[in-house]
């Protein structure tokens, strides 16, 4: 029998929303207890481990795994969350050279001792971070913080948009957010109108360009691409957003003995 599955999340689904879509999928598997390792952001995509049966005792194992991401980091503006479901800000926009974006990922490589996003899961005191940011709160709590292993990280390409067809890209990510009305819990709606409502106030009718990074990066657990790309946008001296995630890999990739070069993924 299956003891798990990679499927892919889509953008505006939660992982619990990609599993429960998996389960009616696999109507032979529908009896069994199911979750997930390896939590992806609602606005990211990409794949996720569904583990099966009695392996879900077995999520810590999985959780550990290394990761690889493909993600573009907006330029000239910032949000609460780090992404672009978070209340949004204009900052200073400018362009950047390629040589610029190259060098920024070499500052990058290594461990960095980072608190976690306030608009996370992690628990203090029993309280998950984004209740307390939810509530205003933060201020009366230590946020702790976390190591978070970048392993090798290289630039892509880039674009230019111009600013109200930015926006409007924006508009449409977010409303692809798919929000449980049936959960009457704080942080369900994920904020979705008031967030929609922020973007629609910066959307006019300027043509101002700005610009969107891609890089690819295999990180160690725990790491947060929406961490990462602010950090990155930071050291070109402007403030910066994960634009789109999109995780490519699970797993430790090494190379096969006698493989010329060829990979395989232990998970």
């Amino acid at each position: 029998m299956r003891r798990y599955a990679v499927i892919e999340k889509n953008i505006g689904e939660t992982p619990l929303m990609a599993v429960e879509a998996f389960r009616k999928e696999n109507p032979t598997l529908s009896s069994l207890p199911m979750t997930y390792a390896g939590r992806l952001d609602p606005m990211a995509s990409g794949k996720l481990v569904v583990l099966i049966g009695d392996e879900c005792k077995r999520r810590t194992r999985y959780d550990k795994l290394d990761k690889t991401y493909v993600f573009e980091i907006l330029l000239g503006f910032h949000t609460d969350t780090g992404d672009v479901l978070g209340l949004a800000e204009r900052g200073p926009n400018a362009s950047v050279s390629e040589h610029a974006a190259i060098a920024a990922a070499r500052t990058h490589r290594g461990t960095h001792t980072l608190p976690y996003p306030a608009f996370s899961s992690k628990t203090v005191n029993g309280k998950p971070l984004f209740k307390y940011a939810l509530e205003n709160e933060l201020s009366s709590i230590e946020i702790p913080n976390t190591d978070m292993r970048v392993h090798s990280i290289r630039y892509l390409d880039r674009v230019v948009v111009p600013k109200d067809e930015l926006i409007e890209r924006i508009l449409n990510k977010i409303d692809r957010l798919k929000v449980r009305h049936d959960i009457d819990e704080l942080g369900a709606g994920f904020r979705k109108e008031a967030i929609i409502e922020q973007w629609w106030n910066l959307r006019d009718r300027c043509k101002t360009p700005y610009t969107i990074l891609r890089y690819e990066t295999t990180v160690g657990s725990g790491t947060y691409i929406r961490t990462l790309a602010p950090l990155l946008a930071q050291s070109l001296g402007m403030p910066g957003l994960a634009y789109s995630i999109n995780r490519t890999k699970i797993g430790r990739y090494v190379p096969i003995v006698g493989g010329f070069g060829v990979w395989t993924r232990t998970l």
